[in-house]
């Protein structure tokens, strides 16, 4: 529990690095409870007068004003929102990014909502201002900003991703704000008995399945960090690199990359990673000297992609002549990748050859062929490729 303590104070200095701990060492549970101590915290002075709803009722309804509101809008409409949008957008269906992202997404969510309100539950106590719309306005925008780390975190997102998911995401809690506003008195008959006796049989056993997603996968995380022990077990700092690649948390990455290389100086993969990761952040000599080494182990790395890579590096590089043999060598291997057809056809413009119209128009031609999973992953190499055309 320490840990969650720890990840939900971190929030406020260094989101990023909280998000990703959330979700390697979260729990469900806690993420909900906190929330709703907050949420608590947060409607107490707007008690009513003797008379009125009791703190009960108002603890139990989910109807705007009670205190479950803005949490039921979290789970049932922001979460799920984020979720269409993503499926929307080309990177699979909603069923499966719905199993598979809802349980971290929630929890993270959670936890960013009580870290964001927590601020204005405490000054509320103190100062009257704190009551006006305009503050509530200031830290709804900060709740986004954390959320957003949060979807950058699950996702592996870009941040002009991650926050127009999280704006998709607010839409769709400010649509089921007024649609619980407006069907949410008739819901009180599903605090029925017998209803909920029933809804209980049609999906219980889903809904005790809703955090197995994350207890797998934090599992499975610390199966590794435990392989890691071993100082022969390269494959374990390998695959540790690659959840942290994933989450662009690029300096645990390459620490894990770099060992184990370490380990296994035969090591391809972890070498073109390294290679990936350098090019992405502009160090392409050091990019160069990674790919390089990678192509020498293996000349058919990652279905060739690491003469993409070295290409991609040695045009960054400066080097065109070299970047036009390994894109060639590329393109004929695989003659149907959008980002390899855009980079060589980049080289045979800086030479000024005829034949980069070519590239950049099959590189269109490719994204529009791909299948649908595929297509959201690959769409910007069209969208530079007709910046150029």
């Amino acid at each position: 529990m320490g840990d969650n303590f720890r990840f939900f104070l971190l929030l406020y200095v260094r989101p990023a690095t909280a998000a990703n701990g959330i979700l390697d060492r979260g729990k469900l549970w806690f993420s909900i409870v906190t929330a709703l101590a907050v949420s608590v915290a947060l409607h107490v002075p707007d008690l009513p007068e003797r008379g009125a709803a009791s703190p009960l009722l108002r603890f139990i309804s989910y109807t705007p004003g009670g205190y479950l509101a803005p949490l039921v809008l979290v789970a049932i409409a922001m979460v799920p929102a984020i979720i269409l949008v993503r499926a929307w957008s080309g990177f699979g269906s909603f069923p499966v990014l719905f199993d598979r992202d809802f349980a971290p997404l929630l929890m993270c969510s959670m936890f960013s909502w009580a870290a964001a309100y927590l601020p204005l539950a405490i000054a509320r106590y103190f100062v009257e201002d704190a009551r006006s719309p305009m503050v509530y306005l200031a830290f709804d925008l900060y709740f986004m900003v954390l959320l957003a780390f949060c979807v950058r975190a699950v996702f592996g997102s870009g941040f002009g991703a991650a926050f127009g998911l999280t704006l998709a995401g607010w839409i769709g809690g400010a649509i089921g704000a007024v649609l619980l506003g407006v069907v949410g008195p008739g819901l009180g008959y599903l605090a029925s008995p017998f209803v909920l006796y029933y809804l209980w049989i049609a999906f219980g056993s889903r809904m005790r399945g809703i955090g197995e997603g994350i207890r797998s996968g934090q599992h499975f995380r610390r199966q590794l960090e435990m392989a890691t022990a071993n100082p022969h077990d390269a494959d374990a700092h390998y695959q540790l690199g690659l959840i942290y690649q994933q989450r662009r948390q690029y300096s645990d990455a390459i620490a894990r990359f770099a060992r184990a290389v370490e380990i296994d100086k035969e090591f391809a993969d972890a070498s073109m990673q390294l290679g990936v990761i350098a090019r992405e952040q502009g160090r392409f000599e050091d990019a160069i000297g990674f790919l390089e080494k990678a192509a020498s182990l293996d000349d058919k790395l990652a279905q060739s992609d690491v003469w993409r890579e070295l290409g991609a590096s040695y045009f960054g590089a400066g080097r065109v002549e070299d970047a036009g043999q390994a894109l060639g060598k590329y393109v004929s291997r695989r003659e149907y990748d959008p980002e390899g057809l855009y980079w060589y056809g980049m080289v045979l413009k800086k030479m000024g050859r005829a034949e980069a119209r070519e590239m950049f128009e099959r590189a269109i031609e490719a994204v529009k062929t791909m299948p649908s999973h595929r297509r959201a992953q690959v769409r910007q190499w069209a969208g530079k490729a007709r910046s150029e055309l």
